[in-house]
């Protein structure tokens, strides 16, 4: 698995994307772009019957526009998509993959930008490059993750830990009080690694992750084993920020 340090200095595992659900990802994210494409040939394809209709100058700055619609389309979809849907485009998100900074840091524009542009690179030969690079390479990242410095790992999290949002508004009393030290990102790749620990009994990773925490709100509770104290601090800070 990779680790990522967050910005908060909590080191979590990931689960890797499979080689699979990247293909399949892919392949969706190609129907929507076909799909797209053969709706604007459709487009095309009445302007040009009708363009005595709209007048030659009103028919042919028509094409233009859409055919830039079209060009802009393919070219900027694995960049927007991404950038706004937090690493994921329409094909990533179905499969339950997304794209993420090895780091830890938030993916940029130019992050997705250098993935786009060195995909050219990974399509070579019908995408074998690709293909090969993400098996031979120990994190399945592609050349473009490789420069981009990006891994795509699984969203799918199965017996999850959710806490009673209701009856924490109402009667809880929270135990830490520096848990808003911690990021709502920070937060979110918490409960998903000591979900994804208890799933398959990971002691030693709870154990970490505990140590970890105590680090970043600098509050400790030896009273509390490792998974009270996880809980705890997780319900403590859905109290503050729901209030």
């Amino acid at each position: 698995m990779p680790q990522i340090n967050t910005a908060q200095n909590v080191n979590i595992n990931y689960s890797l994307a499979s080689i699979g659900a990247r293909i399949g990802a892919r392949l969706l994210d190609g129907l929507f772009v076909g799909i797209f494409s053969f709706i604007v040939i459709l487009a095309l394809v009445a302007i040009a019957e009708n363009i005595s209709a709209l007048g030659r100058e009103t028919g042919t700055i028509a094409i233009v526009i859409t055919l830039l619609a079209l060009f802009l389309f393919i070219s900027l979809y694995q960049i927007l998509f991404p950038y706004f849907w937090e690493g994921q485009t329409p094909g990533k998100r179905i499969v339950g993959i997304r794209i993420v900074r090895e780091d830890g840091a938030e993916a940029t524009f130019g992050t997705y930008f250098v993935r786009w542009l060195l995909g050219i690179v990974d399509s070579f030969f019908y995408n074998m490059v690709g293909l090969i690079t993400m098996i031979a390479s120990e994190k399945h990242q592609r050349v473009a993750d490789l420069v981009a410095k990006t891994v795509v790992i699984s969203t799918q999290v199965q017996h999850l830990y959710q806490p009673d949002f209701e009856r924490i508004a109402q009667v809880y009393n929270p135990v830490f009080s520096q848990v808003l030290r911690l990021s709502d990102k920070d937060v979110q790749i918490i409960s998903q690694t000591y979900n994804r620990a208890c799933a398959i009994n990971d002691v030693e990773t709870i154990k970490k992750l505990r140590e970890k925490i105590e680090q970043t709100i600098s509050e400790k509770n030896e009273l509390m084993n490792d998974r009270a104290y996880i809980e705890t601090v997780l319900r403590d800070y859905h109290y503050f920020t729901e209030k």
